[in-house]
């Protein structure tokens, strides 16, 4: 009974840790693109968008799976295969690099933007990172110091955009952003190290091969590299057809849209998988937790999105003044179907906390290349008439699909109840946000000042979220 106290409260602890500093730096990010956005233009942000689908898969072959593999695992077996698996990653950190580098001509010539050679050699220089900042993320959460994790993520963020801003206002265009994410990683590795060298584990007699470990880590790695392209690759398809232009217009929202997901996400990957992973032999206790877990997924995600919805049009234009308001539309497209990723994200944890590594990586990968897929379609389709708004539509009815479809598929495998999770989800989300777009419709009609508009749109929402919250409670008691 008392291991099972201390790590519902060591889960606990570390939902609130990583909560916090997830939300600190989703708002730090947000004041950063607000700030960012009045400095930089559409073609800038297209490019950046450009260098993440073209360098994001390749980077994240540099972590190795070394996060999920290590997840499930104590200390004292992290010590046992971390020195080979540390090795391994190198190896594909270095290959990777060296791969991106000898593409980055190819890249430029094909998407007809000849800045994009070197932005890719930039963000190549910092991939031997990867493979540290994997291991001592995971070591620290294998012990449950989640409060360490945040500190560091918290730290790197702000570094991140700091420099981006200066480099941004001195001229530097897409640069500033590359060269951002290039101290978000030195920043991080500094920041890992000083939180865990003193705690380092000694190295556990019999340790496996580099080889053991490669082959340990393929299923987990092919996972993580599906999921980092889920989303992201679309702007390769994209830039085949369409201008830069608007492919920085889409990445614009998507990226704003984005720091939801990585709020309601990072808690679930940073808190919940690991929780449910020391749980492997309570598995009703873990299909509890997952259910709970969606229910505050679809509630915390159904409010945020909501809020969005409501405020976008008049935040931008108090922000931006018009600027980027053919991105608004797109940005309320894919923050209403957010709450559905949340939700989906919560089952995903127990396919990996239950080591189920090769069918997780299936999952991930029919959502990454399904996604690609619509992007190709729609990009070589509309082509030049393409706009950001008609991309975000096409993927957001491609989410929701996928995501009802992936709940059964492997929630009915995993022993959740599907349809009790789906009755329980569903209706929070589509009420949330379908009064979010209510509440568009009622405030657009009053003509009244942004600053009110936004106010009002988000008083309004905090009043629904507060009384389905209540709805909820009482169906609990």
């Amino acid at each position: 009974m008392k291991p099972q106290t201390s790590l519902t409260r060591a889960a606990t602890g570390g939902a609130l840790w990583m909560g916090g500093s997830l939300g600190l730096q989703v708002g730090i990010g947000l004041v950063a693109q607000v700030i960012l956005a009045t400095i930089l233009s559409a073609r800038d942000f297209g490019l950046f968008a450009l260098v993440v689908s073209i360098s994001y898969v390749l980077s994240s072959v540099g972590n190795f799976g070394i996060k999920t593999l290590m997840a499930q695992r104590s200390p004292g077996q992290i010590a046992a295969i971390r020195a080979p698996v540390f090795r391994a990653g190198m190896w594909a950190a270095a290959l990777s690099a060296l791969l991106l580098a000898a593409i980055s001509p190819l890249a430029a010539r094909l998407l007809d933007e000849p800045d994009l050679q070197m932005l890719l050699l930039v963000t190549a220089s910092t991939f031997l990172l990867k493979p540290y900042t994997a291991i001592a993320t995971a070591v620290l959460q294998a012990r449950l110091e989640f409060a360490r994790v945040a500190w560091a993520l918290l730290l790197a963020a702000v570094s991140h955009y700091v420099v981006a801003i200066i480099l941004a206002e001195a001229g530097y265009g897409a640069l500033s952003l590359v060269v951002g994410m290039q101290v978000n990683a030195v920043v991080m590795v500094v920041a890992l190290w000083v939180f865990s060298h003193r705690h380092t584990e000694p190295r556990a007699p019999g340790a496996v091969s580099t080889r053991d470990a490669a082959t340990m880590a393929r299923w987990p790695l092919a996972g993580e590299v599906a999921m980092d392209a889920t989303g992201r690759i679309d702007f390769l398809m994209l830039g085949l057809f369409v201008t830069t232009e608007v492919v920085g217009l889409y990445y614009f929202a998507f990226q704003l849209v984005l720091r939801l997901n990585e709020l309601l996400s990072g808690v679930a990957r940073n808190v919940l998988f690991p929780a449910l992973a020391r749980m492997s032999d309570r598995r009703e206790r873990q299909g509890a937790a997952v259910l709970r877990a969606g229910t505050m997924m679809a509630l915390a995600g159904g409010a945020g999105a909501a809020a969005l919805v409501a405020s976008l049009l008049p935040i931008e234009e108090i922000l931006w003044g018009g600027r980027w308001e053919a991105a608004v539309p797109a940005m309320m497209l894919l923050a209403s179907v957010a709450p559905g990723q949340a939700i989906q994200s919560a089952v995903e944890q127990l396919l990996k906390a239950r080591a189920q590594f090769r069918r997780w990586t299936a999952v991930i990968t029919v959502r990454a290349v399904g996604s690609a897929l619509v992007a190709l379609v729609v990009g070589a389709v509309l082509g030049d008439s393409a706009t950001a708004t008609g991309i975000a539509v096409a993927i957001a009815i491609f989410i929701v699909v996928e995501a009802i479809i992936e709940v059964i598929v492997i929630g009915a495998g995993l022993g959740i109840p599907v349809g009790r999770y789906w009755m329980t989800t569903l209706p929070i989300w589509a009420v949330l946000v379908a009064g979010g777009w209510g509440v568009v419709g009622i405030v657009s009609g009053w003509n009244l000042d942004p600053w009110v508009a936004a106010a009002m749109s988000t008083g309004m929402v905090v009043l629904l979220a507060a009384g389905v919250g209540a709805v909820l409670w009482r169906l609990n008691r």
